[in-house]
């Protein structure tokens, strides 16, 4: 009686205990030869400093822009200035500027002592 009972028992453990299907984990190592090896440490290396390349050159190119985009600030600056003193240049050589000057320094104007002098011409005499 006592072995019946102890079969049932472990029929019942055997039933509960034993899943249907058994997962087996499996451990494959991958056996390479050097050369396989040293192949795709290269391979790993190239991609690793070609990306580092990619990188350095846009952050480059990013400078250079910066650095374009204050130059150009400074040229729209200077080509500004230079407006601003062609304009006074105009202003200050203008006939009738000249005459209250004149008139205000006690000069007058005869016509024997007027002379035209054109720009950037070289006078004979």
């Amino acid at each position: 009686m006592q072995a019946e009972r102890i079969r049932k028992i472990e029929q019942r453990s055997e039933h509960v205990d034993k899943p249907k299907y058994e997962y087996v984990k499996k451990s494959k190592w991958v056996n390479l030869r050097f050369n396989e090896l040293l192949i795709y440490a290269v391979l790993i290396l190239m991609v690793a400093l070609s990306a580092y390349f990619f990188l350095h050159t846009k952050q480059e190119a990013h400078a250079h822009q910066a650095t374009q985009a204050q130059l150009t600030n400074e040229i729209s600056f200077k080509e500004k200035e230079i407006d601003e003193l062609t304009t006074e240049v105009t202003h200050l050589s203008s006939y009738d500027r000249i005459y209250e000057k004149a008139n205000q320094l006690g000069l007058k104007m005869e016509n024997g002592n007027v002379k035209v002098v054109k720009k950037y011409e070289k006078q004979n005499e």
